[in-house]
């Protein structure tokens, strides 16, 4: 049974579940947590995470620095002006 996430905060929109991608940027550089289940709006894109999914987000990058990453990839960067 998949989370109820209601209606969007902004435009009042149906949120739904969806594995997404999160960046995080932290003091040593940035790290990437694949497939996060996310409440995503339908209509306008707000994103929404539960209590839960951000806890083991945390726990993530707790122990970030004691474990192998599944994959490292290298991203160019441009600067936008």
């Amino acid at each position: 049974m998949s989370y109820d996430y209601g209606t969007c905060h902004v435009c009042g929109g149906k949120v739904a579940e969806k594995l997404t991608d999160q960046m995080v940027q932290e003091a040593v550089g940035w790290v990437l947590i694949r497939s996060v289940p996310t409440g995503v709006c339908t209509k306008c894109g707000e994103k929404v995470l539960q209590g839960q999914v951000i806890a083991k987000l945390e726990q993530i990058l707790e122990v970030r620095n004691s474990r192998t990453p599944d994959q490292c990839i290298q991203i160019p960067v441009f600067a936008f002006g």
